[in-house]
């Protein structure tokens, strides 16, 4: 699914940043202190480039490094509005629904229910239609479980009917209960 190969991606470029931060640190050592070069230099050619083993897991370890560059590289040339809409093909032509109206028709079918004090829709395009996340202030008093599934009941059929666009799942995230009260702060 989308969010989780956005996570994974996140991991990533965690990853890779911190081993960049590694590589600039040792970088602004050698630069401050010459001789550290030297040495770190003879070490490489003596140490590591005399063993097939140190060669062949420093290509790869470099390859890596290199595949994960080109990949951030060419990530940022992606096509965003591509990703932000989902296409329907019909007998004239093709209908192109972007996710923005897809959430707001998610908003307007999860307010109708008196029980929400508010809420949030993220829509992902996925394979064979769309995940919809909703996000929920509960008003106190309300029976959750009912509430949830009343809400993913009237999101799928609400999407499925204004767009003609499958919903494949409706996830329901209650994020809080509202009290009333502003909280202070002091």
């Amino acid at each position: 699914m989308i969010p989780a190969m956005n996570i994974f991606y996140r991991i990533m470029l965690a990853v890779y940043a911190f081993c960049l931060m590694i590589m600039s640190a040792i970088s602004m050592i050698i630069t401050l202190r010459r001789e550290l070069s030297y040495r770190i230099f003879e070490f490489y050619t003596g140490n590591v480039l005399q063993n097939f083993g140190s060669r062949l897991a420093m290509f790869i370890i470099s390859l890596v490094f290199f595949v994960l560059s080109l990949v951030f590289l060419l990530s940022g040339f992606k096509k965003s509005k591509e990703k932000r809409a989902v296409s329907k093909y019909t007998n004239i032509g093709e209908v192109k629904i972007s996710l923005n109206s897809i959430e707001n028709i998610a908003l307007s079918a999860a307010k109708k229910n008196t029980s929400i004090r508010e809420a949030k829709a993220y829509v992902y395009n996925i394979a064979e239609g769309v995940l919809v996340i909703m996000r929920i202030v509960a008003l106190p008093d309300v029976n959750l479980p009912s509430l949830s599934e009343d809400i993913q009941t009237r999101v799928k059929n609400a999407i499925e009917e204004c767009s003609g666009i499958n919903v494949d799942e409706v996830k329901v995230f209650i994020e809080n209960i509202h009290t009333g009260y502003k909280s202070r702060v002091e």
